[in-house]
């Protein structure tokens, strides 16, 4: 995920000097975290922002965690290094080729037969494009921290196909 505001909405919000003390201290209370009745709203929401890393878990995080998944979050404004926006620029190639009548409703359905498009060999070019963009990075001495190896299953339908697959990935790799 990129940072993008939409991928970085808290599951419940933090309290904020806006919100009313009696919240303050409810949600306080549903944390474990304790309070005294004597306390000012500042002092309050203190221990909020001592206890912050209890409320920052994101929405979009949820369903992934359901099925044994971590979100990885990209460093922000490097829409370079994240493979959606190459696919971005391909479906909206295809919308601008495409759409003739400048209608809206012609270029949704343009748009969303784009995307169903859009197939695993398309991916893994882009995927193989930001491989080699970070091989880039790092030989220019750019790159800030390291990020584990991962694998992006393309849904391939045998082992052999994936060996093939690997071997290109080894290739970029080797670059």
């Amino acid at each position: 995920m990129d940072n993008a505001s939409y991928h970085s909405v808290y599951v419940e919000t933090i309290p904020n000097t806006s919100t009313k003390k009696d919240d303050i201290r409810r949600r306080l209370t549903s944390k474990n975290i304790a309070w005294n009745s004597d306390m000012l709203k500042d002092e309050l929401l203190n221990l909020v922002s001592n206890a912050r890393s209890m409320y920052e878990e994101y929405r979009v995080d949820k369903l992934p965690a359901l099925h044994g998944h971590t979100v990885l979050r990209m460093s922000p404004y490097h829409c370079e290094l994240n493979p959606i926006e190459n696919i971005w620029s391909v479906v909206k190639g295809k919308v601008a080729a495409e759409n003739k009548t400048f209608k809206e409703k012609m270029e949704e359905l343009t748009k969303k037969e784009s995307i169903k498009n859009v197939s695993a060999e398309t991916w893994k070019n882009c995927v193989s494009d930001i491989i080699k963009e970070e091989l880039m990075w790092e030989l220019d001495g750019m790159s800030g921290s390291t990020v584990e190896n991962f694998i992006i299953n393309f849904d391939l339908e045998s082992t052999d196909t994936a060996s093939e697959d690997m071997s290109s990935v080894e290739e970029v790799m080797s670059l």
